[in-house]
Order: C-alpha cells, then structure tokens, then sequence
C-alpha cells in the first residue's frame, strides 16, 4: 500500500501542533480538535477515513472506496452511502469550519481526498523522523540521530489499523508501517551502539529479536550489545539460534556480516563501544584483527531488506491458525497443519502466531519444537525438545506429570536413563515398550495441558524421524476432548514424495477439529508493501512486478533478490529492474548448488538438458534430445522428487521448473561450449520433428535455440531460421520481435564467409526491413530508423541493383517526419521519375503522397488536392489488382492518402467530403487492419472533430487509438493520439489532466525528431491552455506555433478556418502574418 504521497512534516513541529483535527494511528485510531476526542463514528466511517488517510492528499475515486468498503456486498445505493459517511466525517474534522468554507474533506473528480497538514497525522511525522534521522545516522550525527528516531518509536503505541483486518489496503499499510518500526529500531540501536550505550540496546532488543529472528541486523546490534556487556554466551547464543532458524526454514546459513560478529566475539575484538572508541562503520559488524589498507573500505552490515511480516498477505490464514490453536482454552484442540515450499514463510507465520497467542490469550503456553535434517539426530528428537521445555517452564508441574511414567521417558529424555531402575519392565518385546514410551508421553503432555491450556508448535515434520512420527498419530487421536492444540508445519512437496509421510498426515488431520493451510507465494501487492516498506513511496511499478515475477512471492526469495542492491533506496532506481532480471542471488544459487550437488549426475545431465529447452519442459522434445543411453524417464522421477521440476497437469507429456531461478541457476553453471551445443541439439530435434512444418510458436522456438546456439551452428544454416521468425512475428504484429530477429540475423550476416556472393545483397534487406520496422514503432524521424534505410540504400552500390522505390519512398517519408520538406521533394522527385520509367505501384504513390504532403504544408491546397485525389485513385486501384504495399509503406496507401486528403478538403470548406473521407477511413480499418492504419485513422477522425469542437468524438477516437497504439508498442502513434485526447479531456472539464497529457506528448515528438503537423498540434495546445484559463501560457505556445511555422514555410497552419487562427488574433492581438514574419 503507498505512502501517503504529501510534502514532509517538519521534524519537530511547533509545540502547538498545526491548527485543526490531530488523527493518531499508530496505536488505537483516535481524532482530537483542540484537545477534545473526536467521534469518529461505526466501524465503516472509522475504515473510511483510514482509507483516506493511507493516501492522504491524493484522490481516492469513488469506486475504489466503495469497492474497498464493502467488496462484494455492496449496499443498495453505494454512492448515497458513501456520501453520507463523508458528510459526517466533514462535521466531525472540522466543527468549527463555516458554511461554505473549503472542508480538510473534499470532493474532487473522480473521488474524494483528505487535505491535512502530514503533521496532523501521527504517521506522517513518524515517518518524517525515521526518514530524518536515518540520513543523520549517515552523515555520522549519531546523537542527533538517535534523538531524532527515539522521538519517532516514542509515537508508536501499537500496531496501526489492526481494527480493520478486513480491509487488505490497511492490512498493508499496517505491515509496511510495522517493517519501517523494525527499521527504525535497528538505526536506533545502531546509534545508541555508537554513543556507548549497550546496555539500552540489550534491553530493548532482546524481545525484538525473537519476534523477528531473520532481520539480522537486528541479530547482529543485540549480539554486539551483549558482548560489551560481558555477555558474551549470551551473544552467542544469539547467533546459534539465529543459525538454526535460517537453516531449519530455507536451508542456507546466516551472512557474511553476521557471520564476521560472531567471530569478533570469538576473538573478543568488539571493545566496550566507548564514544572515545574509534567507531566501527556499523556497530554491528567487527572491526577485522590487520588495520585494513587506506584505500579499502572497511567491513560493514549492509542495509539489508526486511523480511516480510507475516501479515503481508497472511492475515486470513493467521486467524484461522490464532481460532484453531484457542481451542484448547475451551478443551476442544486442533491440529492444524501448515504446508508450503521452502522459504514460503511458514516458521514466520507460525512465530506470528506465538506471538498474537502470547497477547491474546496469556492464559495459553505455546511450546516450539524443530526437526533437523542429516545423521546423528536421535529418535524422538522433536518430542525431547517439547518435555525439555515444559521441564524448564513449569518444572513442579512436570515432575508430577512424569512421577508415573519414570523409565517409559527414557527413550524420549535420555537424561532419565542414569540408573538401574530406568530400564524398561521385563517381558515386554520392542513394539510393546514403545507403545508404551508413547502412551506416557501423551499421558504428561495431556497432565500438563490440564493445568495450563498448551500449543505445541511442530516445524519442518518433513525432517521428523518414524518415531516421532508414530508418536503425533497417537497423540492427535489422544487429544480430542482436552485442552491441547497442535500447529505443524512442513514442506508440501516432502510431504507428497513420501508416501509414509503423507499417509500418516492424512490420519492425523483426518479427525474433526483439524484443517490445513497451504502456503503460496504472497501476492504482488504484498510485495509491494514491503518494498515500500524498504524504500519508501514512489518505488516504481515494474521492479515491483520484477520481484514479484521472479521471486513468485516467495518471501526467502524476495530478500535475496533485494540483498543483490547495496541499499533498499537504490530500487527507486529504474535500471534496478535489469538488476533483478538478469542476476541470481548468491544465496539462492549456493542453496540450489548444495541441492544440485547431491543428486546423481545422470539425473544433473537430464536436469541441464532440460533447463536449456526452457521453464517449460516438452517430455517428447526432451527424448528426441537426449543421447539413447541416458536415463531421462528415472531422472525425471528422481527431479520431481526432489521438487525441481514438477507436472502440469493440463497438459500431459509438460514439465515445468518449480521455480525460474532454478533454471537460470542450472544454465549459468554450464560451460559457454555445452551450452551452444545442447541448444544446438534442441534445435535440430524441433526441426527434425517438426520436418519444416512448424507451428507458430515452434517457429519461435527454434530461433530461439538456433540463435543461442551460435559457435556451435554455422551462420548460413541459422539465418533462414530467424528470417522465419522475424516474418511470422511480423505477421502477427509483434514489431519488437520483428526488431529483435533482424537485428540478430544483421549480426549473423556479417559472419558469412567472405566469399559467400549472397551476402552483399542479405544485408542490405535486412537493413531496410530494420529501418521499415523501427520507422513503424518509432516513426520515421527516429535517427537509428533513418541510419539502418540509409545504410540499405548505399549498399546497393555493392549490389548494382537498380534503385529500390521502397528505400526511397521510406527516406522521403524520415525527411517528411524530420520537417526537412525540401529534401523531401528531391527523394519524391526520384520516385515521379522511376515511376515513369518502370510504372512502379510504390514509385507512382510515393511521389504522389510525398509531393501532395509537402504542397498541403505549404498551403497550397488545391495543387495538394489534385496530388492526394491522384494517390487515392491509384491506392484503390492497385488494391483492387490485388497488389499489397502495406509493408513497403507501413500503412495501406488507402489510409495514407485519404488522411491528407481529409485535411485537405476541410481547410478548403469542402466539409461533406471531408466527412465522406474520414467515414471511408474509419471503415477501411475497423476489420482486420494494421495497427498503425487503425491509429492513422483515428488521429484523423480527432483531429477534424477537435477542428469542429467536437469534444465528445474527438476523445472517443483518440482515446481508442491510443490503446490501440499502446498495445502494439507503437509509440510514434501513441503520442501523436494523445495530442488530441489531451484537447478533448481538456474540453471536457480535464484542463490539468490534459494539458500534462498534450505536453508529454510533444516532449515524446520531440525526442524522435518529429516535426511533421507540429503546428497543428501546437494550435491544439494553445487553444487547450486558453480554455483552462491559461492566457499567458497559451499566449506564449501560440508565438512559438509561429515560429515553427515561419521557420519551415508551414502556412496551412495559418489557415483562417483553423480555431487556433482566430484565437491567435484574439490573444495576440496583431495581424498572424505580421507576427509570423518577425
């Protein structure tokens, strides 16, 4: 959930506080006027205005709050209602205001928005001053620092908005707002550090830290404290548990920083932190034994990420977990079991819920136990743990639990086997004896329940021994009816590999009182929750939806992504997302390298095969590649086993990788060698199996392996092979992946033997199809458009072919764009005179357009005319010949000419076949046309409406047009559409949204160099600016609209049926030639 998006508080505002309504969130949502409580009404008004205040100063559309507050049940008329809560809450924040007085809560299109000082609100100012006192904390200020962040967690008095747990926004907000307190305790204790005081930071850590044991910075500040306090057990009893979680739940160890802390403490190298001390560059890492040398930067924590709070996108499944475990308050336990990959979140969530029992309900003891992976773990090991606990906690009680049960414990508590009488009872054979040890465990722990309700928390039971396996199914049968609850959790994929395991789940949750809870990955909105929480507001759309795609909200995977930054408000940085793309975080790689690493290497060679054929694993395709000896159906086995790859269920004969990463790691291991010659064989199996009859997507593909199998295939056996794939893309109007081919097999040509005659004359295609494309999606005033045709053109000096109509048409139109009218003319000259000698379809309409453009520009219209009246007759009857020229001129030349044609008649007065032609454009293009022609048309049908005043259809056209262009990456029509919807929306009541819209357009103009109808676009803004009320502005858009037009003789701009003419009149107040001529 953003941030508000409001100007900073002061720090330290005036002691008086801003006049008016002071909210407070950070704790039990309040309101005071004056130091008097304000009612802030039932529980939909308070949310209301919490909805508000997460985006305050910004509006929130109507729909969206209704949507917000009330989902899917709606009330009879929402809007009434919606109304009515804001009238309300207007008297309630403001009673003092006066009739007709602008109100702190106003309506503004298309929604409402809540105007207050951010000093107003308790967690904008909390904000402020973690923000302030952080950047002290890096300008080395530490007092100033630590002042200024004390004063910050002094606003804290609980966690915000926890009255709306049904409301998801909040739920976000109040999570990102709970990372930005952890972030803001950690500089806090970093400062203090510092400042010597230790002994504060112990004390206010110690808590913390078994709250959040994955922010090791947070580790990593309590354990320096507790080593200059002379704790120094304690301290490392800090990192061995911090240790055991991080490999418990995601299999890796802790970071290198914390790992230097623990060693320092080893070799006693922390000092006292004294101030006189010479400070380390975070108090967290050691300072190493040898000085390091002047010019290296000293070891030091970096900013790490937070780890994702449980709330993030958690909330439903920790109230299902917190109402299943209080059971046991009323002597009706669950069991409840938590499945979910590694790194999903699952000990995170299930430590949430200790901790909101331990809250809620303090009646409730909740004893944690793990499972540990590897040799040497006894038996019973998960139960051990829980009577050590329960024997260190409630000792008195566990003695007389376990008085009857005395050498039965023995194989769960292997203290109590020190003497004679602990040996078990004669006669009994090995099946009764355990039964029995089995029975007395449930027997204590169920005597124990009875005098204290008890939640026994069971992780990672994928690892659990047969044991202790045996031992859960009795006492989840044994518990009905008492006070013991038990939440377990595992890994899904162990889980359902296991045929034992999954069997003896499905016993134990097959009673009445258990359910289970399967954990995905968090949703792109939780992530951005906590990327915000990590950078702030602002951080932009695409790196969040990078993270998201490539971590599948995985939490363990989105902080190893963010650890690739050195500092969390590097992601305001766009190119950041090229970061998250294209590299594989070390933790990830080495947890995956260790996973690799014990499979059996013909299983590694199949699982490499198939990492090069993609995330999509085709089992047919995979055979045909592989060599006949490998074992690809036992590997594939043993992969999905092992959860690296996993089934499709849809599509039989389809694997899948569990997760991208695993992929990329998989390849990024190979060799530059092996990998171009394993894409090498994809490839020739997809054309063998394919016999040169590929599907669409088969074309792609077998680009793709071709292409990436470069030093492995020769380049004339590869080109053929792009050149498809460019041509289908094409086909399909997928322009940048027309673009990507061309611009491969331009690289592949060059490889070409030196010899290879053909070569000369596949370059030059090439390039002018490069320059044919890229002038489509970036217009034809784009300079590579222009290198990459005019390249193509001199090329056919080594070729000695004759003169390309479609390379000079294409150049004229770069000069036509460009403004460069009079070059134009001499390229539309060549065509008129190879159109005489060869009669050229594209020759006779490229000197016909071409010259009719540049004497409409001039304003000689009626020469245009007859020029434009010629190209639509021949554009007509080349495409009832069946010729097609829509590639050649990247436009049908029916669209082409009829649009100038239209502009034509309209200036001259003739407004019924202005009419006539714009309908026949619109209907050339509803079916089945290109992109581009759909977008020309369009522009034209705005442009004439916003001529007449027609707001309404001059938004409708442009509006779709530039969907249309958006969708297609066309981005040269995209901007020229958003001209006129900019005018319209300006029109209709939407000065400030149009206006910016009609200037970023010209802006996105200018930086491709396109001059062509600037004027006219111009004359659009001014009129725009005027009816704003912008008289200056549009005074001074209008002067420049002369400018340009004196500068390149564009007098029909000037012409006196234009809006734009008269108000320059109007505005100016001179005469439009006088002016254009100075």
């Amino acid at each position: 959930m953003s941030a508000p998006q409001t100007p900073s508080p002061s720090p330290h505002p005036e002691r008086g506080g801003p006049a008016g309504p002071l909210l407070r969130v950070l704790g039990p949502m309040t309101a005071q006027y004056d130091g008097r409580d304000l009612p802030l009404g039932p529980p939909r008004r308070r949310a209301l205005l919490a909805l508000l205040l997460i985006r305050l100063g910004r509006v929130v559309p109507t729909e969206l709050l209704i949507e917000e507050l009330w989902r899917d049940k709606p009330p009879r008329r929402p809007v009434a209602t919606l109304q009515s809560h804001v009238s309300h809450l207007r008297r309630t924040l403001d009673p003092t205001a006066a009739q007709g007085e602008a109100s702190v809560l106003r309506y503004r299109a298309p929604g409402y928005v809540l105007r207050l000082d951010p000093a107003q609100v308790d967690a904008c100012r909390f904000q402020d001053l973690v923000s302030s006192g952080r950047q002290l904390l890096d300008r080395q200020d530490t007092a100033a620092a630590r002042d200024r962040l004390t004063e910050a967690l002094e606003l804290w008095h609980g966690s915000p908005y926890t009255e709306f747990g049904a409301h998801l926004a909040l739920s976000d907000e109040s999570a990102r707002l709970e990372q930005l307190r952890l972030t803001a305790l950690e500089s806090c204790a970093e400062a203090r550090l510092a400042l010597g005081a230790a002994d504060e930071v112990a004390a206010e850590l110690d808590r913390e830290v078994r709250r959040h044991p994955m922010r090791e910075r947070l580790v990593g500040h309590l354990m320096t404290a507790l080593s200059r306090l002379g704790r120094q057990a304690e301290a490392l009893e800090v990192y061995e548990r911090t240790r055991s979680h991080l490999v418990e739940e995601f299999g890796v160890d802790t970071a290198v920083e914390l790992q230097r802390v623990h060693t320092a403490i080893l070799r006693q190298e922390l000092g006292d932190g004294t101030p006189q001390d010479q400070p380390l560059p975070e108090p967290a890492a050691p300072t190493p034994a040898p000085a390091p040398a002047p010019t290296e930067e000293p070891p030091h924590l970096p900013a790490e990420p937070a780890t994702p709070s449980p709330l993030i996108g958690r909330d439903p499944e920790l109230q299902r977990l917190v109402a299943a475990a209080a059971g046991a308050l009323t002597g009706h336990g669950h069991v409840a079991a938590v499945l979910g990959p590694a790194g999903v979140g699952k000990t995170r969530l299930l430590m949430e819920l200790a901790h909101r029992l331990e809250t809620a309900h303090p009646d409730l003891e909740a004893a944690w136990s793990h499972c540990f992976p590897g040799e040497g773990v006894p038996p019973y090991w998960l139960w051990t743990q829980v009577l050590r606990r329960l024997s260190a906690t409630r000792p008195d009680d566990f003695r007389t639990a376990t008085a009857p049960f005395g050498p039965l414990l023995a194989p769960v508590m292997p203290e109590r086997a020190a003497g004679p009488d602990t040996a078990p009872a004669a006669g009994l054979d090995w099946a009764q004896a355990r039964f029995l040890t089995h029975d007395a465990v449930c027997e204590v722990l169920l005597a124990m329940a009875a005098r204290r309700p008890l939640v026994l928390l069971l992780e990672d039971l994928h690892w659990a021994d047969p044991a202790s396996l045996d031992l859960l199914r009795l006492l989840a049968t044994r518990r009905q009816g008492h006070p013991l609850s038990i939440v377990l959790s595992a890994r899904d994929f162990a889980v359902e590999s296991d045929a034992t395991m999954s069997r003896l789940l499905s016993e134990v949750l097959r009673g009445p009182r258990t359910e289970t809870l399967r954990l995905d990955g968090l949703s792109r909105r939780a992530i951005a929750a906590l990327v915000e929480a990590q950078a702030g507001p602002g951080v932009a759309d695409e790196i969040v939806a990078a993270l998201h795609r490539r971590s599948k909200g995985n939490p363990y995977f989105v902080m190893q992504l963010l650890s690739l930054i050195g500092d969390a408000r590097d992601l305001h940085d766009p190119g950041t997302t090229d970061l998250f793309l294209t590299r594989i975080p070390s933790g990830v790689r080495e947890a995956l390298r260790q996973r690799f690493a014990a499979l059996p290497e013909p299983v590694l060679r199949v699982l490499r095969l198939c990492a090069v054929i993609g995330t999509e694993v085709d089992t047919d395709l995979l055979h045909r590649t592989a060599a006949d000896d490998e074992p690809v159906t036992a590997a594939l086995e043993s992969a999905i086993r092992a959860d690296l790859l996993g089934e499709d269920p849809h599509h039989p004969g389809r694997l899948h990788f569990a997760h991208a990463l695993v992929q990329e790691t998989l390849i990024d291991e190979l060799a530059r060698e092996e990998r171009h010659r394993l894409h090498a064989r994809v490839a020739e199996a997809l054309c063998v199996r394919g016999r040169g009859q590929f599907r669409d997507e088969e074309v792609e593909r077998v680009a793709h392996h071709t292409w990436h199998a470069q030093e492995a295939l020769p380049a004339r056996l590869a080109l053929p092979r792009l050149l498809r794939a460019a041509e289908q893309a094409e086909h399909h109007l997928a322009y940048e992946q027309v673009e990507t081919w061309l611009r491969r097999a331009v690289h592949l040509v060059a490889l070409l033997p030196a010899d290879d005659a053909s070569a000369p004359d596949l370059e030059q295609r090439l390039h002018i199809q490069l320059g044919q494309v890229l002038a489509t999606t970036r217009g034809y005033g784009d300079a590579e458009a222009e290198a990459a045709l005019g390249r193509g053109r001199s090329l056919g000096e080594v070729t000695r072919a004759p003169e390309d109509p479609s390379v000079l048409w294409a150049l004229c139109a770069a000069q036509l764009v460009t403004g460069r009218y009079d070059e134009s003319r001499q390229f539309s000259g060549l065509l008129r005179r190879n159109a005489d000698r060869t009669g050229h379809p594209v020759a006779l309409l490229g000197a016909a357009y071409g010259e009719g453009i540049v004497l409409h520009i001039r304003g000689l219209l009626p020469e245009a005319l007859a020029e434009l009246e010629h190209g639509v007759e021949q554009a007509d009857r080349f495409a009832r010949e069946g010729h097609s020229l829509a590639r050649t001129f990247q436009h049908d030349p029916r669209v082409s000419c009829r649009s100038y044609n239209a502009f034509t008649h309209w200036l001259l007065g003739n407004r019924d076949t202005a009419d006539a032609r714009r309908r026949e454009l619109l209907r050339l293009t509803e079916y089945e046309s290109r992109p581009s022609d759909r977008s020309f048309a369009l522009y034209v049908d705005a442009v004439v409406a916003a001529w007449e005043g027609d707001a309404g259809t001059a938004l409708s056209s442009a509006a779709e047009g530039v969907r249309l262009a958006g969708d297609h990456g066309l981005l040269y029509w995209k901007a020229m559409l958003s001209l006129p919807e900019g005018w319209a929306l300006t029109h209709s009541g939407r000065e400030e949204e149009g206006i910016a819209l009609m200037h970023a357009a010209l802006a996105e103009l200018r930086l491709s160099r396109t001059n062509l109808r600037l004027p006219l676009h111009l004359g659009l803004l001014g009129q725009a600016q005027h009816h704003a009320g912008l008289r200056q502005e549009a005074r001074n858009t209008l002067h420049r609209m002369l400018a340009v037009i004196e500068h390149r003789h564009e007098h029909a701009y000037l012409d006196a049926a234009l809006p734009a003419t008269g108000l320059l009149h109007e505005l100016l107040g001179r005469d439009t030639e006088t002016e254009g001529a100075e």
